[in-house]
């Protein structure tokens, strides 16, 4: 009760600072270029990718200081087939001073998965959308109030188009308290819940065609919360860290919305990352940049929460090793609750073409209420390598996955499952435009997803070919 009253508060005075913000009153008409100008969109017209970090502040474009308005004579708008804005050629608008802004993006993911199983679950060859994302998102009132929409239409959800995330960004620091831009920020809505890299990662950033084993198994994903955000410094570093708390803990690539499946306790999350050495630059993992001096990221973070059985749909989506069934399967029937606990160390690195990442993951349940059931630890990681045979075209990649924990019998003795997984990538344009194609053997799966196309105990080898495209 304490926690909802504290954040209906925070709630109201955010409403009450956007009110008290000062909102520009357009008296132009139609005719005059600086209304044209600001109902602009900002829009994506360099070569890289739109920031993956949803605090990341807004990009800045400058015209020509001669005439301003000079793209308004070789661009047209209009209705052709659909609404058209049309140029023969790029310019740069400063659109950093206006606060309502709208950008859209949009990217999707056509694959093509073979999977010759060893095993009891089935063969599979299929083409599937695994990723359709429109996005939609900008400012409003000031910019220090930022929106963001996006919605999914791929293929394992049917014919329906989702909202897949949905959430509200303020700045409290800038204008309320005199700091930098990103240095403290509340962010409430629908959206991945900070704990691990993995997660954090877009899609479109990753090297290889999807996540891997482990990462789903120790996952934390979207859920509907409130977060409090920002960047310290420390020992001369930037820290970017968030901290959450939100519906309920679901793994495995599951996702909790407000349907009556959940029970009425709320779970706590936090990440925290920081730049160690040199400069990161462009893209999350692959050396686009060719470093010719070692950068390096480290981050962490935890996630915590009791679950009980009144919530059906998280006491049955934490799974075990190696056979990836539910836990509540193997549970006594008098198990009321129990408690989870996560976490997650990471460390990348970039240098001459090379990439590498190493996650490791840690969960403890225990707690166990109406029976007597042994402490459960499970643990793995994932490590992962890149090189770019040709700069910016074509990179090799490796990956290892490991699962081992003693959570699937129940606490008596350890089981394993992993994945050995190799591949390469050809950049058209860079994350923009790329193709991927990797070979994955699996001795066991303790999960089961469809974006993966892994079943619960697949063993064999699978095969994926993927385009991806994003604008």
């Amino acid at each position: 009760m304490r926690a909802r009253l504290v954040l209906s508060l925070l709630v109201v005075w955010l409403a009450d600072s956007l009110l008290a913000q000062e909102v520009p009153h357009v008296t132009q008409t139609l005719s005059e270029p600086s209304l044209t100008l600001a109902a602009w969109e900002q829009a994506p017209i360099s070569s890289q990718s739109p920031p993956a970090n949803r605090h990341a502040p807004g990009c800045q474009y400058f015209h020509s200081e001669d005439d301003p308005f000079e793209w308004l004579q070789d661009s047209k708008v209009g209705y052709d087939g659909g609404f058209v804005i049309a140029s023969d050629r790029n310019y740069d608008l400063d659109t950093g001073d206006f606060p309502f802004q709208l950008k859209i993006n949009g990217w999707g993911q056509l694959r093509h998965t073979i999977f010759d199983s060893d095993g009891p679950n089935r063969d599979l060859n299929q083409f599937q959308l695994k990723r359709a994302r429109i996005v939609f998102s900008g400012s409003a009132f000031t910019k220090d109030f930022k929106y963001f929409v996006q919605l999914d239409g791929r293929s394992t959800s049917g014919d329906d188009i989702r909202l897949l995330d949905y959430y509200l960004n303020y700045d409290i620091g800038h204008r309320r308290l005199g700091l930098e831009p990103g240095t403290l920020g509340f962010l409430t809505g629908r959206y991945k819940v900070p704990f691990n890299l993995a997660r954090w990662l877009s899609g479109r950033e990753f090297e290889f065609t999807d996540r891997s084993l482990s990462s789903i198994y120790f996952d934390v994903n979207r859920s509907l919360a409130s977060s409090i955000y920002g960047r310290a410094d420390f020992l001369q570093r930037k820290i970017d860290w968030e901290a959450t708390i939100f519906n309920g803990l679901v793994s495995g690539g599951a996702e909790t919305g407000s349907s009556g499946t959940l029970d009425n306790n709320f779970a706590v999350s936090g990440r925290a990352s920081s730049i160690l050495l040199g400069e990161w630059g462009d893209g999350q993992l692959a050396d686009f940049d060719y470093h010719e001096e070692l950068a390096v990221r480290v981050g962490g973070g935890f996630a915590l929460s009791e679950i009980d059985r009144e919530g059906s749909t998280e006491f049955s989506s934490l799974r075990v090793v190696d056979a990836g069934i539910p836990l509540a399967n193997l549970l006594p029937a008098e198990v009321s609750q129990y408690r989870a606990s996560l976490m997650s160390v990471d460390s990348s690195w970039k240098y001459r073409g090379f990439s590498s990442t190493l996650e490791y993951y840690f969960r403890i349940i225990d707690d166990f209420q109406g029976a007597p059931v042994a402490s459960l630890f499970d643990h793995g990681f994932w490590l992962q390598f890149g090189y770019f045979v040709i700069p910016e075209r074509l990179q090799l990649l490796s990956r290892w996955s490991r699962v081992q924990g003693n959570s699937g019998t129940l606490g008596f003795e350890d089981q394993s499952a992993e994945e050995i997984a190799g591949g390469l990538a050809y950049y058209a344009r860079r994350n923009h435009a790329k193709i991927v194609v990797d070979l994955t053997f699996l001795d066991g799966a303790p999960i089961n997803s469809s974006v993966l196309d892994i079943s619960a105990g697949s063993q064999g080898v699978l095969l994926r070919s993927q385009a991806q495209f994003s604008f």
